[in-house]
Formats: structure tokens, C-alpha cells, sequence
């Protein structure tokens, strides 16, 4: 079995998505949430649990923003 270590990019993006830091798009991360699930799949562990942390913190700040 392989541990998965968090990097710098993935502890920002892990505080964006449980709002300890604001969100702030990136292109590379709004292309890979883009893709199909079946796409998403295919990628390595890192970046499937980075697109995990974009997407959450994307759906937070549009509803913080529905909120406000």
C-alpha cells in the first residue's frame, strides 16, 4: 500500500476547500474538475484527491457567495 503524502498544493487547496483560506481559481485545477468521472478515475491519486479539494472549495465559495 502507498501513503499518499500532502504537499504544499494540496494542504492549500485542502484549507480552501474547509474555508480556512479563500478561494482562488486556478486553470489547471477548473480544466481537471472538468473532465468526465471516468477521466477523473484515470488520473494519479494526487491529483484525483486535488480535484477532490478544488471541487469542494469551488461549491463552498458559491454557496458562501449565495448566502451573502
Amino acid at each position: 500500500m502507498n501513503t499518499l503524502v500532502e504537499d504544499e498544493e494540496l494542504k492549500r487547496l485542502r484549507a480552501m476547500a474547509d474555508g480556512s483560506r479563500p478561494f482562488e481559481s486556478s486553470g489547471l485545477w477548473e480544466r481537471l474538475a472538468s473532465l468526465d468521472l471516468k477521466e477523473i478515475m484515470r488520473l494519479p491519486a494526487r491529483a484525483r484527491l486535488a480535484v477532490g479539494y478544488y471541487t469542494a472549495a469551488k461549491r463552498r465559495a458559491g454557496q458562501l457567495r449565495e448566502v451573502a
